[in-house]
């Protein structure tokens, strides 16, 4: 009887912690952080910062993540914490090859590749997509 009662409590045991893990796996917060890759200053108080978002494994192409924002301080690995929480103003396959300000804070962006998105919260960017 003792016996059933151990065996009884270790099961337990062990099914909350499967249910703890499982819980800890699945409800951890879901931004990831992906390496910063480059940076450019386009002006004297604003940033290009490009990240990599490489999760699909080998079937999946490396996308670019590519953020205007202020200087950020801090290593390499502090920026793209910071960046992990901003909205990225284009995420493709392809690149930046141009940006440039000009005196009306309108910043005019040339990219050439495919486009995943572009975000809906800034403004003032003027976009130039080349295609293929």
């Amino acid at each position: 009887m003792l016996a059933i009662k151990w065996l009884h409590r270790l099961l337990t045991v062990t099914l909350l912690l499967v249910v703890i893990g499982y819980a800890w796996m699945n409800f951890s917060p879901s931004n990831p952080i992906h390496p910063l890759k480059r940076t450019y200053q386009v002006n004297h108080n604003t940033w290009l910062y490009m990240t990599e978002q490489n999760s699909g494994g080998a079937t999946v192409p490396v996308a670019w993540r590519y953020y205007l924002s202020n200087q950020l301080s801090g290593d390499d690995s502090d920026i793209a914490r910071q960046l992990s929480t901003a909205t990225p103003i284009v995420v493709g396959y392809g690149t930046i090859t141009d940006i440039q300000m000009d005196d009306k804070n309108v910043i005019s962006v040339t990219y050439s590749g495919k486009v995943l998105s572009l975000s809906d919260d800034v403004t003032q960017v003027r976009f130039q997509i080349q295609p293929h």
